[in-house]
Order: C-alpha cells, then structure tokens, then sequence
C-alpha cells in the first residue's frame, strides 16, 4: 500500500502505540523490536533503558556526550580524529561509544593557554632565504656582485615571484634594522 494510504489507515494506531525513540527529532526513529510487534499484533517489548554505546547520536548529540561543538565532530570525522559516522536518511550519525572516545581525548595545543600573561607576539626565526638576499643585497652595495632580480630568486629557490618579491622586502628591512 501507498504511504498516503497507510498514514490515513493505520499511522494514529500506530502513533499511539509505538513512540519514537527519546531524543530523536526529525526523522523520528523508532526501536525496530517494537514496530516489528505492533505490526505483528503482539505486545510492544519494553525499551532498553539507559544509554547504549551502539546509539546512534546526530552531531548535536555527539558533541554533547563529548562536550565538544557539533561543528568540531563534524571536523574531527572529515580530518580523520573521529570516525566517519555512517550516513541513514539523509543524515550522518555516530555513535555514542565514538562520542565517549572523543570525550576522552585531550584537546589539542592551539597557541598560547587560558590567561597566559605574555601577550607580547613571539619572535620567529628569520627565513635562511631572507640572510641569503640581504647578503646578495649587500654585496651588491659593495660592487661584489651584479643586482638579482624577483624572477631570479623565484627560479632559485622555487617560489612565487610575490613570494621572491616578499623575500626581497623582508631582506631590505632586515637591513635597515642592523
């Protein structure tokens, strides 16, 4: 029979008597055991109760368990830190043990902690291409050697010509500081 037919026939029996899983939203998903009785005619069997590591859970969900966002499941499942999930309806689910796993894993270092006091931005090594073009720069001022162009330092060391334009800038500035 059609869908139409069986919601106007039977679904208000049904809805009656068999209710959705706690938590699910739509699509509402029902304990297979139970629909399977009440299409049969026998007794529902009682829900198990409690939390089952094999739930399955949609990112909102997971990220609860885990006490993470639900963007961060998501991106832990695509950079391969958390499973995949699998894929019903339409709709990506975990489940409640890869949420649990997660929940236990330490979050990675993303720069400077909590309260940390040193705000002042920390010193970086400077490129060896940037002495190296400062040298070349300064040996040119000396008569020591002939002027390189952008396109030059791109070829030499196989880099954009911005990027060798960039190297060029970063070295002149280097200069002028020493």
């Amino acid at each position: 029979m059609s869908d139409s037919t069986w919601r106007r026939r039977h679904h208000k029996a049904f809805a009656a008597a068999v209710k959705p899983l706690p938590g699910s939203a739509r699509p509402l998903i029902y304990d297979a055991a139970q629909v399977d009785a009440h299409l049969a005619g026998e007794p529902l069997p009682t829900l198990p109760s409690g939390p089952h590591p094999d739930d399955l859970l949609t990112d909102t969900e997971a990220g609860a368990v885990a006490g993470i966002a639900a963007s961060t499941v998501r991106a832990d499942a695509v950079n391969g830190l958390m499973n995949r999930g699998t894929e019903r309806h339409g709709r990506r689910w975990w489940t409640r043990a890869a949420a649990v796993a997660r929940a236990g894993r330490e979050t990675q270092y993303k720069g400077r902690t909590a309260g940390a006091k040193d705000l002042v931005p920390r010193s970086a090594p400077t490129d060896r291409r940037v002495r190296e073009v400062a040298a070349i720069a300064e040996a040119v001022e000396a008569g020591q050697a002939r002027p390189v162009t952008a396109d030059e330092l791109a070829e030499r060391y196989g880099v954009s010509t911005r990027t060798a334009e960039r190297l060029m800038a970063k070295a002149d500035e280097a200069r002028r500081e020493s």
